[in-house]
């Protein structure tokens, strides 16, 4: 019996003593789950999330790139549309001739084409940020007040122009020509008020039509039934057809809840997708350079909207990354605490175990030297 005892304190020995190398040369204090099945399973519970954590500030860095590379492309755009703002500017000017608009209106369809050139060919890893996705929709244009003076409020699809009531004496401004309200017989820039508001409802419609393939119409004008002296006139938005936008999600958690994707969307910012389509200066007054000032306007705070957008975004990723990073630094310190071992309490577990070992084997000798001491003294 004692032969045994001894040979089963042996193999303990050995069996810790054979823990304690484990440990230090793994440096963990849990490498099975024999170790301590409890802390094993917090442990990979929270290295999983630490890895899911990482790879999430991976995707948001990545995601950062994306963004940069489609922001970057619209500051192309922007700059076209600056360019395109001064011609149409030049273009307005009375002073220039039909062939000095024909050559501004050369370099405005150079940068709409640029413009359509960008669009298509803005990609991050074979997806195209700003030219849109399958499918197409009709979208409308924003009515204009073609420099009338006067309140123009814009709906989903209508808008309202609404201005004062005109009256015999008043003087008005329409396509840059200055009109006299009277009976229309005195000379050629006296007209009645019937004419002018003709006048008024064509020059809405050609300012509001500026970049849709659908032209908008314009009602004839009425008296504001709530207030007598104000003329309104309601705008059908005109409409352009172009592509879906782009969608794509952001993943920057550990975990499958949606709350850690980052919705982006970024319409299709071709010609057409910023209301420029057919934009055409080149006319004998220089009107039509004068309503393109507007629609470009429109086309830069679409852009510039979009560019808001992607910052917004952008700057949201830099906090995901943060706080990724911070809690990976302390969920691998949780981690750590619970299965990387003590150092020093190993090396001093180590020990105990190899003085153990030490001591059992000479126990075992010696026990056995005793046992063949007896046998030899029974014989003689």
């Amino acid at each position: 019996m004692r032969i045994s005892s001894m040979s089963y304190l042996s193999r303990q020995n050995n069996r810790n003593l054979s823990r304690s190398y484990q440990k230090l040369s793994s440096g963990k204090r849990i490498n099975s789950a024999a170790d301590d099945a409890a802390g094993l399973a917090i442990a990979q519970k929270l290295l999983k999330q630490a890895n899911g954590l990482n790879a999430g500030v991976y995707n948001a860095r990545n995601s950062q790139n994306m963004l940069n590379v489609a922001e970057g492309a619209m500051g192309s755009v922007t700059d076209s549309l600056q360019r395109m703002n001064e011609l149409s500017i030049q273009a307005a000017n009375g002073t220039l001739s039909d062939s000095d608009r024909s050559a501004i209106q050369a370099e405005i369809d150079q940068l709409k084409s640029e413009v359509d050139r960008v669009s298509e060919t803005t990609k991050f890893n074979e997806n195209y940020l700003l030219k849109g996705d399958s499918g197409r929709r009709s979208v409308p244009v924003s009515a204009r007040d073609a420099g009338i003076k006067g309140t123009l409020t814009q709906d989903a699809t209508t808008a309202t122009f609404t201005m004062d009531a005109l009256k015999n004496g008043d003087t008005i401004k329409i396509a840059g020509n200055e009109y006299t309200i009277g009976d229309g017989s005195e000379n050629s820039n006296t007209i009645t008020a019937d004419d002018a508001y003709s006048m008024i409802q064509k020059e809405l419609a050609s300012a509001s039509s500026i970049g849709s393939t659908t032209p908008a119409t314009v009602s004839a004008g009425a008296a504001d039934p709530n207030d007598a002296s104000k003329w309104q006139f309601t705008i059908s938005k005109g409409k352009v057809d172009q592509q879906h936008g782009y969608s794509t999600s952001l993943h920057v958690g550990a975990e499958s809840d949606m709350a850690n994707k980052i919705s982006v969307n970024i319409d299709a910012l071709n010609a057409a997708g910023i209301g420029i389509k057919g934009l055409n200066v080149a006319d004998k007054t220089g009107t039509a350079g004068t309503y393109a000032i507007d629609a470009i306007t429109d086309a830069l705070a679409k852009v510039s909207s979009q560019r808001s957008s992607l910052g917004a975004a952008s700057n949201r990723l830099d906090h995901s990354i943060a706080y990724g990073n911070n809690a990976v630094y302390n969920l691998t310190a949780a981690q750590s605490r619970i299965e990387d071992l003590d150092y020093a309490k190993g090396v001093t577990e180590l020990k105990k175990n190899q003085i153990l070992n030490t001591y059992s084997i000479m126990m075992q000798r010696k026990y056995m030297n005793n046992q063949s001491g007896r046998v030899k003294q029974f014989f003689n």
